[in-house]
């Protein structure tokens, strides 16, 4: 599908170029933004008034989101999401670009596997790309073959969702991603710790008690490793502690090359629940929901720069997965589809500081991973081909009122109202999602699947 239209009375934020400007013109041609102006007159595309009335928030076009950590389970994990069913639900939530993790059945963890996942990923809506593991099937004990990996399209190499590499290994695997110009993701978790504190769980994956030690000592870890290696770059990955932001602001203050990420559902959700969901499950996440003082510090740190991201962790699980006893059932939830809005009504990320969101979902995961990973930069340049996202931070949505387009529905938010709807996504100047409140002239809404 393609549109010819101007919308009318919009704000526009594009971070890398230090634009923000509000009441102004957008006239979409084409998959193209043919110009931005503050009044377009022509008779070449019919006009769509967006301006809101004087006090509301604008409606907002900026570039597409890009998520850092997703799980998108294909293959193995088939019934719980597909790359095609994860990118349409990627484009409902705004993103046009998203990194798959390894951790698949069989893991990502050679040039073959990865040239596999960029096959599975040629027809997707949106542009997805695959880190592979860090080392062989997640186990922590050999190395990939980094270069090789890199070479066949790894955009990181991160082994998420486990986190059982010693600190020599991983300064070991921080120097050879450097040769190849990837940052390694680390799911900072101690899992010595964790299975300490579990001691009847048998999956250390499963564990439900994961105190904040746990984390704050994983970060330790890896900031360790990072100094033995002498060069490279770490991502650490949802953060959930004010322990581990301590840790990480020391770090950026001696000039570490380390950056972070927080997950939608951490900036927004605390324990204890005011009301548990059902059943229960629905909230267990790794690292674990903490309390509100966490919440409030993560917020802060994304608000300051400290934590340079928002990343999803979507997880993805069929129901059987989320029922049964609470220690056996599997950590995650889904995120796409809500982080925006989640974001903005929960977390706190609205007003004034939504153009700081907007640059954690856009100019801050493209420079965590940089181009050499093969992200595409976050920007709206006129006359080209170019992914954006149009969202209306005001309109309020039920969640699951409109079937999802993942094919897992494991969230807590389910029949929760969240203000702050994405109206339109487009990616390389093809439209990927196109909500049914958005009126375009001559065109109707994707169906949902």
């Amino acid at each position: 599908m393609t549109v010819n239209v101007v919308l009318r009375g919009i704000r526009v934020i594009d971070p890398l170029a230090g634009r923000d400007q509000v009441d102004m013109d957008v006239w979409l041609r084409s998959g193209r933004i043919e110009a931005i102006e503050r009044r377009i007159r022509t008779d070449q595309a019919p006009t769509l008034d967006l301006a809101r009335a004087p006090g509301l928030p604008e409606v907002v076009l900026c570039p597409g989101f890009i998520d850092l950590h997703t799980h998108l389970r294909e293959p193995g994990g088939e019934a719980a999401e597909t790359v095609q069913s994860g990118a349409e639900a990627a484009a409902v939530g705004g993103f046009t670009q998203v990194v798959a993790m390894a951790n698949t059945r069989p893991a990502i963890d050679t040039p073959e596997r990865l040239a596999d996942s960029r096959r599975r990923a040629r027809l997707a809506p949106v542009r997805v790309l695959s880190a592979a593991a860090l080392t062989l099937g997640l186990r922590g004990r050999d190395m990939v073959d980094t270069a090789a990996c890199a070479a066949a399209g790894a955009a990181a190499f991160t082994d998420d969702g486990r986190n059982a590499a010693p600190t020599r290994l991983l300064a070991e695997a921080l120097r050879a991603a450097a040769e190849v110009d990837r940052v390694v993701l680390v799911h900072p978790e101690d899992e010595a710790m964790v299975t300490a504190a579990n001691p009847d769980v048998p999956s250390v994956m499963r564990c439900p008690h994961r105190p904040p030690d746990c984390e704050v000592v994983a970060v330790e870890q890896a900031l360790r490793a990072l100094t033995q290696a002498g060069r490279g770059r770490l991502h650490l990955q949802h953060l959930s502690c004010a322990g581990s932001l301590e840790l990480l602001r020391t770090a950026r203050e001696l000039d570490f090359p380390v950056t972070a990420e927080v997950t939608p559902h951490h900036l927004s959700m605390w324990l204890p629940f005011e009301r548990e969901p059902d059943p229960p499950s629905l909230r267990k996440v790794n690292p674990p929901l903490r309390t509100e003082q966490d919440r409030r510090a993560l917020v802060e740190g994304l608000r300051e720069g400290l934590i340079d991201a928002v990343a999803t962790d979507h997880a993805p699980h069929p129901a059987e997965d989320k029922v049964g006893d609470y220690a056996d059932t599997a950590p995650g939830m889904i995120g796409l589809e809500t982080a925006l809005a989640t974001c903005l009504t929960l977390g706190g990320m609205g007003g004034e500081w939504l153009p700081t969101l907007v640059e954690r979902l856009t100019a801050g995961p493209w420079r965590v991973l940089g181009a050499a990973a093969g992200l595409r930069e976050p920007r709206l340049r006129l006359g080209q081909p170019c992914s954006f996202v149009l969202f209306d931070p005001e309109e309020e949505w039920e969640v699951g009122a409109e079937p999802l387009r993942s094919r897992s529905g494991n969230t807590p938010l389910l029949g929760v109202r969240l203000r702050g709807r994405v109206l339109l996504t487009v990616h390389e100047g093809t439209i990927a999602h196109l909500s049914p409140a958005l009126e375009l002239p001559g065109l109707t809404a994707i169906p949902s699947a």
